[in-house]
């Protein structure tokens, strides 16, 4: 068995995609049971955070369809080449987000569960981690529309191979485990500026034909979802041609990014001399 160890759903959980079926995941297990929460993990580099990732975050909340919004910071990524900032910097600079642009009772917070792993987790490893550390909540897991377009496919999505070891084949370190992760937990799905997901008559929502737990970030009514289309490496780039000009200027400026980030990460960056290049 190349496949991780086994991770089950808790049982009796409803699997609708509407906003009742969110409502169902809440009740409680039994009588004198505390209502389950739900909570809406927000993954990413965050590299940095940015003033429309707390936006994002802020909407999940008042959609109703999450009790709490956890942002993730991801770990190391081999992969990813270009992200240098260690993970503990941008959890810092969530933190740092979260704890002053948002009223103590506001339910978003920043996890470290990525910061001190040897590499990122996969997401189904991660969901499956929270579930194993939080049993009295059920987790969903936060995509953009950009996921679901032609050349991604969710299904395909791969896990460690928790079997694997030294001098087993390097193709046999991952497992496929999509499939798991589409029957096991929920996604909730934010629209993307110029990322559209085609619907019909058979799929009223276009999100059937991607897996059986997905639904869209829906406002309450008589409120319009707030987008934003902040790029973290747009601040990054900035922040790197300001440090240029400050070397330049003698002066330690970045107003390039001023109101893109929150005051307190943008005063992070400083001190951190991040994105100096």
């Amino acid at each position: 068995n190349l496949g991780p160890e086994p991770c089950t759903a808790p049982a009796g959980r409803p699997r609708g995609t509407g906003p009742g079926a969110w409502r169902a995941m809440a009740e409680p297990d039994g009588p004198g049971a505390k209502p389950r929460r739900r909570v809406a993990i927000y993954g990413g580099a965050f590299d940095p955070v940015t003033n429309s990732h707390l936006t994002c975050a802020s909407e999940i909340v008042h959609s109703g369809q999450a009790d709490e919004v956890w942002l993730v910071p991801c770990g190391k990524r081999p992969d990813k080449p270009k992200l240098k900032t260690p993970p503990m910097d941008r959890y810092v600079m969530c933190q740092i987000a979260v704890n002053t642009m948002f009223s103590p009772e506001f339910p978003i917070k920043a996890s470290d569960i990525e910061c001190f792993e040897p590499e990122a987790l996969f997401t189904y490893d991660l969901l499956c981690n929270m579930r194993e550390k939080h049993p009295d909540v059920d987790f969903c897991f936060v995509i953009g529309s950009d996921w679901l377009q032609s050349g991604t496919n969710i299904s395909s999505w791969q896990s460690k191979n928790q079997n694997w070891k030294l001098g087993d084949p390097e193709d046999q370190k991952n497992v496929v485990t999509g499939h798991k992760l589409l029957d096991e937990f929920d996604f909730l799905v934010v629209p993307r500026p110029g990322y559209v997901v085609e619907r019909n008559p058979e799929d009223p929502t276009g999100l059937q034909k991607f897996g059986p737990r997905l639904q869209w970030l829906a406002m309450p009514d008589a409120m319009t979802f707030i987008e934003g289309n902040l790029s973290s490496t747009e601040i990054r780039k900035r922040t790197e041609q300001s440090y240029r000009v400050r070397e330049a200027a003698e002066h330690r400026s970045l107003e390039t990014i001023e109101g893109l980030v929150p005051p307190g990460v943008l005063a992070y960056i400083r001190r951190a001399h991040l994105y100096s290049a």
